[in-house]
């Protein structure tokens, strides 16, 4: 039962509407700022080998800079909560939501190797804690579902995807399963809203974005997709070593100054050298998913290992961002790859289920991406018991290496 007895989830019902038209002006005036610069410096995506320009390297290490010194100057602490992070939280502190949007856009603005998540969860779970903040209620659900709609209203804007955006708000969220349809309500009209205001501007959805024609379904995809959950995991590993790696190099910069103009350097260098790895991932995905034949699978191994020092490269050069878009960029390519090695797993199922293995494997929202994979590759319905498979392999095995490390910690 909904709980219209209580005067705040009947004002969230009406809040709904206005964080709606927030979320999709705020995607509209975010997306315009970044994809402009993206487009002024970094042009269409091309899988040409050191064909980028070298100017990349002062600008994204200006970029860096100048981050950092607005970090200082607006108190920013060093270490910031990711989108995902801030949606299980539910809450994001008002006061501090328009410094964080801003550094978020001139990041991407200046090409680093991340995505437009954070900036569109923080700008709309800003707004409805701000709202719910101006009414007398002090009860923390409340303040949590306006957020939270906040956050699916920019969400459904950006993705043009407003199912998706929804159930990813409401997967991530910490709201109790007895008050999933209470939530999913005003979550799901914000993300609606914001839309219908996002692509009656542009025109863009997410649907097909990355289409790859051809696909049957056969009763071998459903064990293709345990070897698909299995390949997730593997990708993430090497993703988590090259990381970890470029921590502990990054560390060796004490000076934050130092950090962010050599990290921004390199990023700006990947990107020159492997242009595939240029900024969020969203274009070159497509541009990816649409050139499958002509990528070798050498190239792409070596775009996929400069894409994931890039993304990390980028955080510890104090550049803020999300990394949803990149790491589906990660599982889309590692899809192309895996079709290229195992040529019996058609292209589609594995791009799909690797787009949506991989985040899935980490990130508790399964159906999100199930959904997000399905719609984007267009695959149809008959994909999504081998896709969902797929995510469901990749997070059980994720959890398995989780309690075995645990167990041997303790002993």
């Amino acid at each position: 039962m909904l709980p219209l007895s209580e005067a705040w989830y009947r004002k969230l019902l009406v809040a709904a509407l206005v964080l709606g038209v927030g979320g999709g002006v705020v995607a509209l005036v975010y997306s315009g700022i970044t994809n402009f610069g993206i487009d002024l410096f970094y042009g269409e995506p091309t899988s040409d080998v050191w064909s980028g320009q070298w100017w990349w390297m002062p600008l994204v290490s200006a970029g860096a800079v100048l981050v950092v010194v607005l970090r200082g100057r607006l108190k920013v602490p060093e270490k910031v909560p990711g989108a995902i992070a801030f949606a299980k939280r539910g809450w994001v502190d008002p006061s501090s939501a328009l410094s964080l949007v801003s550094i978020s856009v001139i990041s991407l603005f200046v090409g680093a190797s991340l995505g437009p998540s954070f900036g569109i969860v923080v700008a709309g779970g800003g707004l409805g804690a701000w709202i719910v903040s101006r009414e007398s209620t002090t009860d923390t659900e409340a303040g949590h579902e306006y957020s939270l709609t906040g956050m699916a209203g920019g969400l459904g804007a950006v993705f043009s995807a407003p199912l998706f955006a929804a159930i990813l708000a409401s997967e991530l969220s910490s709201t109790r399963k007895a008050n999933y349809v209470a939530a999913f309500i005003p979550q799901f009209t914000a993300a609606t809203i914001g839309y219908v205001i996002f692509f009656g501007v542009t025109g863009k959805v997410m649907l097909d974005s990355f289409e790859i024609s051809g696909y049957e379904y056969e009763t071998v995809h459903l064990l293709y997709g345990l070897l698909l959950g299995v390949l997730a995991v593997f990708t993430l590993l090497v993703q988590s070593v090259i990381g970890n790696g470029v921590r502990r190099l990054a560390a060796l910069a004490g000076n934050p100054y130092v950090r962010a103009a050599a990290g921004g350097a390199l990023v700006g260098l990947i990107a020159f050298a492997l242009p595939l790895t240029a900024t969020g991932g969203t274009n070159q995905l497509a541009y990816a998913t649409q050139n499958t034949t002509s990528l070798g699978i050498g190239l792409l191994l070596a775009v996929l290992v400069g894409k994931m020092a890039a993304i990390v490269l980028s955080q510890e050069a104090g550049f803020l961002g999300g990394t949803v878009f990149p790491i589906l960029f990660i599982g889309g390519a590692a899809g192309i790859v895996v079709n290229g090695l195992i040529p019996d797993i058609p292209i589609a199922l594995a791009v799909g289920a690797m787009i949506a293995a991989v985040p899935g494997a980490i990130i508790g929202a399964p159906v999100s991406f199930i959904l997000i994979a399905v719609g984007g590759v267009g695959l149809g319905v008959a994909a999504i018991a081998p896709i969902g498979i797929a995510v469901i392999t990749a997070h059980l095995t994720v959890s398995a290496i989780k309690v075995f490390a645990a167990t041997r910690e303790s002993m």
